[in-house]
């Protein structure tokens, strides 16, 4: 199969022009990770990042996406061997690539982790059976609901994780999920200034989390996690036990890294 097959064509995109504020609300309203960056002509310019719409400082800001917009590790032919590509985004840690004509070398759209999981559960592949004990991280950045949201963005972008856990007390008993587009709903901005002490302390996890968390337990099946994603278009899911501890964690590329060795 070639990487056109599963290429979103309609994916939204910007022009470089476009205002980082406007940027800004296309990812919040459309739940988007990514923007591809896409000049006059159906040329690829760049990427833009939730990262990159987060640290804008109001809602008047007058950036353009140009300024901020970064070149994109990875960009593929619609011709190529789309489970090698998969394989290429998975060792470059990339969720989504922009796919180019390779004759004319304009831009067709964007490949996805989850286009290839939405094609695996559509199709009667393998690999449905495994327990996800058997593939899941077992060692979970995670957070408290106290926690101030400026630590948490740190954290984002030391690990480059969309989201992380929320626990409550020593047991760590999952209470909820934070990610990048919480805060971008909650209109969050440079948050790399919010102060953490002083007479006006910065939001806390607890303000801006999601409850509850959807879940999973170590034997459940590797299934049950690919149709969750699919349906909720979730990037991770905590893996618990049956008294709710977080004892795991499994995202789109542990599930991928699955499927990918059986097809």
């Amino acid at each position: 199969m070639k990487v056109k097959a599963l290429t979103h064509l309609n994916y939204p995109r910007i022009s470089p022009d476009t205002l980082l504020t406007r940027a800004r609300a296309l990812m919040r309203d459309l739940s988007l990770r990514i923007l591809p960056v896409v000049r006059e002509g159906d040329f690829l310019e760049g990427i833009l990042r939730r990262e990159h719409v987060l640290g804008i400082t109001s809602t008047k800001s007058n950036v353009l996406v140009s300024q901020v917009a970064e070149s994109p590790p990875l960009v593929f032919k619609a011709s190529e061997d789309v489970a090698e590509s998969f394989r290429a985004m998975l060792e470059f840690d990339e969720w989504y690539t922009p796919v180019i004509n390779e004759v004319t070398g304009r831009y067709v759209g964007m490949l996805s982790l989850d286009s290839f999981l939405r094609e695996v559960s559509s199709r009667g592949v393998g690999g449905h059976e495994k327990r996800l004990s058997e593939i899941m991280t077992t060692r979970v950045e995670h957070v408290t609901p106290e926690d101030f949201i400026s630590k948490v963005w740190r954290k984002m972008l030391v690990f480059r994780y969309a989201g992380f856990p929320v626990v409550k007390g020593r047991d760590l008993v999952v209470v909820g999920m934070i990610t990048q587009h919480d805060l971008l709903k909650k209109g969050y901005t440079r948050i790399e200034l919010e102060s953490e002490s002083g007479p006006r302390p910065g939001p806390r996890v607890r303000e801006a989390m999601t409850t509850p968390a959807l879940t999973l337990k170590p034997y459940d099946k590797v299934r049950e996690a690919l149709n969750l994603m699919v349906r909720n278009d979730f990037g991770r899911i905590p893996i618990v036990s049956d008294a709710g501890v977080l004892v795991g964690i499994v995202d789109r590329s542990d599930l991928c890294y699955n499927y990918l060795e059986v097809l």
